[in-house]
């Protein structure tokens, strides 16, 4: 079995990574290890996106060949089945185009303040609005807007998750300026568990290898 692993390792590192990851999904630490080692190998992984992430880890095209994509699901507090409902959604109608639409069409009952708060934090909401700090201090916003477009669809002839006919209203988020780099660094570690795009140590990282100091990694 060791043989086999080492051998799936070497010769399809992104598909392994991606089920090594599904099988640990919940031990945080496991991730860390896997993540790290990633980059270390030189295996892209995207980060958690609500338009390209499974509830899983996930293998797609990049521009050096296949990366994997970070699970919505293996997100701190988000919960692996309201994930799954989320993409089951993308998958029906599309991709989600602005945070408007994303509140139109999720199922409030599926989600909590926590479970936004974790994406935003993550980023999986930079590609309809790339500003975390405004996105995360408006969760609760998000989720009043997503109730009452519940309600109405609820209360007239829309389906499950059908759009309303005017279109849905406007989401005004808290004025927030977007988070500093070592602001987004601590809530991308509370929603990974670990640092997942940057560490606190980078900056000096070129003053370690200038000084002839090795990872004990290598």
């Amino acid at each position: 079995v060791a043989y086999q692993t080492a051998w799936m390792k070497a010769h399809y590192p992104v598909e392994f990574y991606a089920a090594s990851m599904c099988y640990d999904m919940t031990l945080t630490d496991k991730l860390a290890i896997f993540a790290d080692d990633m980059r270390r190998m030189g295996v892209a992984c995207l980060p958690p996106c609500i338009n390209h992430s499974e509830a899983e880890f996930s293998v797609e095209p990049a521009e050096d060949g296949k990366a994997v994509r970070y699970a919505l699901g293996a997100l701190k507090g988000v919960g692996e089945k309201a994930m799954e409902q989320l993409v089951e959604e993308r998958s029906a109608v599309g991709p989600f185009k602005t945070l408007e639409d994303f509140a139109a069409r999720v199922d409030p009952r599926l989600l909590n303040r926590r479970q936004l708060e974790s994406l935003a934090a993550a980023g999986a909401f930079d590609a309809v609005n790339d500003n975390r700090a405004a996105v995360f201090a408006g969760a609760e916003t998000i989720l009043a807007h997503a109730a009452s477009a519940h309600d109405e669809r609820n209360s007239g002839q829309g389906g499950l998750f059908g759009g309303v006919s005017d279109g849905p209203a406007p989401i005004r988020l808290p004025q927030a300026a977007d988070w500093s780099i070592a602001d987004r660094m601590a809530a991308e570690k509370e929603s990974f568990g670990f640092y997942f795009s940057s560490h606190p140590t980078d900056r000096y990282r070129h003053l370690a290898t200038a000084h002839g100091a090795r990872s004990f990694v290598e």
